[in-house]
């Protein structure tokens, strides 16, 4: 009977952390991560692929002591080429899962599946990066910078996207949008895990970003999406 007891009480206290908390790893602000290094390339023992896009690495652009989150979601283009998601999928069903997220820690490189804003693109066409607003993004993979624009989200908060045309693909376009103080001019080559794109926009917490779900902050991050470049966007 005592036993049962205890076996009982384990389990319902699994169960409430289960959904207490709002996901596995990584989705803790490491302390002291509030001010990074602006400007600081990624060690290679730190350099971690995040994803492949048509057998093309794509690095974490940001340092992985401030990377709060990975999740992967459909967008609003029906263009938008889907990542290949590298590491240990979490988070994606019921109670069940979330147990296992929780008693099965690997300690690699763990991500998630989120519904996003359109269902006419693959389900890993968006990739969110959640990290520590004022963070350095790295330019994800090799290229040249093809454009740089500045836009509204929700028509009341500036942003800034950076396209880069892949080294290893020039037809295909990376789409790097969620920056501040972007510190390139188009045609910049940039490398990957080394040239510094700008840093990670911070959104007011009034914003309500999807990403947060997982995380135990605001939910900020970098977006990339790729697309194909076809001949009507090449004259754009």
């Amino acid at each position: 009977m005592v036993a049962l007891v205890v076996f009982v009480t384990l389990i319902s206290f699994a169960i409430w952390v289960a959904y207490a908390i709002p996901g596995q790893t990584p989705a803790r602000v490491p302390a002291g991560a509030a001010q990074p290094s602006v400007g600081r390339s990624i060690q290679p023992d730190e350099a971690a692929v995040v994803a492949e896009i048509e057998g093309t690495e794509v690095l974490l652009p940001v340092a992985r002591e401030v990377t709060t989150a990975v999740a992967f979601h459909p967008v609003d283009n029906p263009g938008a080429v889907g990542f290949s998601p590298v590491g240990e999928r979490v988070g994606g069903g019921g109670l069940g899962q979330r147990l296992a997220d929780i008693f099965a820690r690997g300690g690699g490189l763990q991500y998630y599946l989120m519904d996003g804003g359109g269902q006419d693109s693959p389900s890993t066409a968006g990739l969110d990066i959640g990290a520590v607003p004022g963070s350095p993004v790295l330019s994800p993979v090799d290229g040249k910078v093809t454009g740089i624009k500045q836009y509204s989200v929700l028509g009341r908060y500036r942003d800034y996207e950076i396209d880069i045309t892949l080294a290893a693909d020039p037809s295909l376009l990376l789409i790097v949008t969620h920056i501040a103080k972007p510190r390139l001019d188009i045609g910049d080559v940039v490398q990957r895990g080394k040239t510094v794109l700008g840093a990670v926009r911070g959104f007011p917490p009034d914003l309500d970003q999807a990403l947060s779900q997982f995380t135990l902050d605001n939910g900020d991050h970098v977006q990339l999406t790729v697309v194909r470049i076809t001949p009507e966007l090449a004259g754009l």
